[in-house]
């Protein structure tokens, strides 16, 4: 399977259609990579205030805030290939 910012934009916009559709309905039949970019700014944040607080969590938190990160990381290598 290759995975490109294309295919992911389109994993994530498949991710919010699905989690929250009414957030998506305006969105619909849009180019998903063209949606990621409305997306992002506003998911962006929200995910870094998570990452923070899964920290303290004992045992498996710091982990978990790693792996948030690097996915965030992900996010802005998407957001720079595909967002003006």
């Amino acid at each position: 399977m290759t995975i490109d910012a294309n295919s992911i934009a389109a994993d994530i916009f498949a991710g919010v259609a699905e989690k929250s559709p009414g957030d998506a309905q305006p969105l619909g039949g849009a180019n998903p990579a063209t949606e990621f970019c409305k997306i992002w700014p506003k998911a962006k944040p929200i995910l870094e205030f998570i990452a923070g607080l899964i920290t303290f969590i004992p045992g498996g938190g710091p982990i978990a805030a790693g792996v948030l990160t690097g996915l965030i990381k992900v996010g802005d290598q998407v957001s720079a290939q595909l967002c003006p």
